[in-house]
C-alpha cells in the first residue's frame, strides 16, 4: 500500500466518524485495488534498482524444507538474528497476494490514488536519489 492512499483512506474514515455512524468499530482493508503478482513485481523493483533479475526457482516443497532446515540450525547453534528463510516467509512468498477493497470504497468512497507501478516508481526514485537512505 502506498502511503498516501493510507492517508487518504484514514482521512475519509475520519470524515464520516460521528456518534451512531456505521464506520465506528469497523476494520477497513486499503490497497491499490488491483493484484500484484509477486514475482513479478519483484524482478520490477530489482530491475529498476539495477539488480539482477530472479530467473530461477525451487519447488515449494523443497523451499520449506530449506526453511525448516535453517530454523533447526538457528535453534540449536548460537547464530546471530534470524534464519533468512523460514517456513513462514517461504508461505508468504510461494502466492501472489490480493486484498479486496470493496468495503472501504463502499463505506468511505475510497478510491486509490497512487497505482502499484506509480507507486513503486515514486519509491524507488526516492531511494536512488538518497531522500530514503
Amino acid at each position: 500500500m502506498y502511503v498516501e492512499n493510507a492517508s487518504d483512506a484514514h482521512l475519509l474514515a475520519a470524515d464520516r466518524l460521528s456518534d451512531g455512524s456505521p464506520v465506528n468499530g469497523q476494520a477497513y482493508v486499503i490497497s491499490q485495488g488491483r493484484p500484484v503478482v509477486f514475482w513479478k513485481w519483484i524482478n520490477r523493483i530489482l530491475e529498476r534498482m539495477k539488480m539482477p533479475q530472479v530467473n530461477r526457482n525451487v519447488s515449494y516443497g523443497m523451499a520449506r524444507f530449506l526453511g525448516a532446515g535453517m530454523e533447526m540450525a538457528y535453534a540449536a547453534l548460537p547464530l546471530p538474528g534470524e534464519p533468512r528463510l523460514t517456513r513462514f516467509l517461504v508461505d508468504l512468498l510461494a502466492v501472489s497476494h490480493y486484498s479486496d477493497i470493496s468495503k472501504a470504497r463502499n463505506d468511505l468512497g475510497y478510491e486509490p490514488r497512487i497505482s502499484t507501478e506509480d507507486g513503486l516508481d515514486h519509491t524507488i526514485d526516492a531511494f536512488q536519489s538518497g531522500y530514503l537512505n
